[in-house]
């Protein structure tokens, strides 16, 4: 198998599960306006985050890979529906296919409205919210309150997905896995996204040993697929892979290759090690695996998860045949090319 699909220039083919682009003077981003102390527990201090980023910037700083697709996500703006479509309008003139995930808030009283305005943008495949609490640190406090994983309005709001080919990220710290096990469980007919690889707090052995066992729970459920990425929010700007090695190995192990997908996070991934040192260092990470396995994790697992066969880009060059519980009827029928 080809992990250098289409013409061969030996680089290695990718599909960034995890970009955001957008531009300050198009859609209103208040902690780009002024020092935000969550958004900096987060990420760290990002004075040096541009306050533009557009795909130019991106095909720049991801020169080194060739880049076949993107994962737009939403970046925190004050009007979430004017930023999808600000969004889909970069997606239309884009050089690159570019799926798209959107904000949403499961107990807003018009998230039906929402869904519809969503439903109407070809790019939109996927859904998310920011539902991280940390009750040691009030900074680190996305979600209105610790309990909403459990909350029965939240629950039907959510049940608004079904019958929607859409997957749905939930962004939650370690300590909430437990939480989102049952939310997983209560709704097989909707894919879910691990974020950040669960996102572990404590770093600690024991910390290690409970976020393994939480997502290997996760793991056997079939409708979900675990996304790497942001690995300098969650092991420091000056992360190493021997750091890092267990922990997404970990996940790789029980999940497979085929439900593991790896993004950039870019621009924020230029606080850290920027984008051709991070790459080398999956590289590394996946040196082991069968030429299939790497490229699955690269590029096949989040071309069919994020729905790519709707945007032109199919699973080209021997990648992986997307897995039933990631396969929409369009998919299941598309073969690998040799």
């Amino acid at each position: 198998m080809s992990e250098t699909s289409g013409r061969s220039d030996g680089r290695r083919a990718i599909v960034d599960a995890h970009v955001h682009l957008f531009d300050h003077t198009a859609n209103r981003h208040e902690f780009l306006e002024r020092r935000d102390e969550t958004f900096e527990a987060l990420v760290g201090e990002y004075s040096r985050l541009p306050r533009r980023y557009l795909i130019d910037d991106y095909v720049r700083d991801s020169g080194s890979r060739r880049v076949e697709g993107i994962v737009w996500y939403e970046f925190l703006s004050e009007d979430p529906v004017r930023e999808a479509r600000w969004g889909q309008a970069l997606a239309d003139a884009s050089p690159i296919p570019q799926a798209m995930v959107a904000l949403v808030d499961f107990r807003d009283p018009a998230l039906g409205e929402r869904l519809d305005l969503y439903r109407a943008l070809p790019n939109v495949t996927a859904v998310r919210e920011h539902l991280g609490w940390d009750p040691g640190d009030p900074r680190r406090r996305f979600a209105a309150r610790p309990d909403l994983l459990g909350d029965p309005a939240w629950r039907a709001g959510l049940s608004s997905l079904r019958g929607w080919d859409v997957a749905c990220g939930l962004e939650v710290f370690a300590h909430q896995l437990p939480e989102l096990l049952d939310v997983v469980r209560l709704q097989p007919d909707i894919r879910f996204t691990l974020a950040v690889m669960g996102w572990p707090l404590d770093l600690s052995a024991e910390g290690r040993e409970r976020w393994g066992q939480s997502v290997a729970e996760l793991s056997r459920c079939e409708n979900v697929c675990a996304e790497i990425f942001a690995v300098e929010c969650v092991f420091g700007m000056d992360w190493t892979v021997e750091v890092a090695r267990p922990w997404i190995r970990t996940l790789i192990d029980v999940f497979g290759p085929d439900r593991c997908m790896i993004g950039s996070h870019l621009p924020i991934a230029r606080l850290s090690r920027g984008f051709e040192p991070l790459y080398d260092a999956y590289e590394e990470l996946f040196a082991d695996l069968a030429p299939g396995e790497r490229d699955s994790l690269f590029r096949g697992t989040a071309t069919a998860w994020f729905r790519f066969d709707r945007l032109g880009l199919g699973l080209r060059g021997g990648g992986a045949r997307p897995q039933p519980h990631l396969a929409s009827e369009g998919a299941e029928g598309a073969s690998a090319e040799s």
